[in-house]
């Protein structure tokens, strides 16, 4: 459970632009200037994310998961953004790094974003004792009221 904290700040850096400008049956109608907009506007986001177990920035949290936000861990476990900040205060964990790479983005309009990528944390537990955890996500980002919000999630641990 206490993974939760790095499942949920995975997204970051790398960000790979396949998928995200071509043509294709899964894309929506975005120029592949403004697919590379929000492509950049969405990894602005994630590396943020991917570092507030390092800095504790439970206020940006905030403002990236939406009201409705949702997410999946590993164990099959459910939270909701309460539950997920709760989790998050709770932790006795301490990060001392954080990386998100591989990461895509593919953009389906102007306003529907589905990310995915693998999250490394590592860091030492309550006891002083190192850890180093790895995962697979999927991060869904809608647009709303002018701003990106990550409104749904899912991850499965990798080791």
């Amino acid at each position: 459970m206490k993974q939760f904290v790095l499942l949920v700040i995975f997204v970051a850096i790398g960000t790979t632009l396949s998928g995200c400008v071509s043509t294709g049956p899964t894309q929506s109608a975005v120029s592949a200037g403004e697919a590379e907009k929000i492509t950049e506007e969405i990894k602005k986001l994630n590396y943020p994310w991917s570092q507030s177990n390092i800095h504790n920035d439970i206020a940006f949290l905030n403002r990236i998961w939406s009201d409705d936000f949702s997410y999946i861990m590993p164990d099959g476990t459910v939270f909701d953004k309460k539950a997920g900040f709760a989790f998050f205060e709770d932790s006795t964990d301490t990060y001392t790094s954080a990386v998100t790479a591989p990461f895509k983005v593919r953009v389906y309009g102007k306003n529907f974003v589905v990310a995915n990528g693998d999250y490394h944390g590592a860091g030492k537990d309550k006891d002083g004792k190192p850890f180093s955890r790895k995962f697979r996500f999927t991060n869904v980002w809608v647009r709303q009221n002018g701003k990106w919000q990550v409104v749904a999630g899912h991850s499965s641990q990798l080791e």
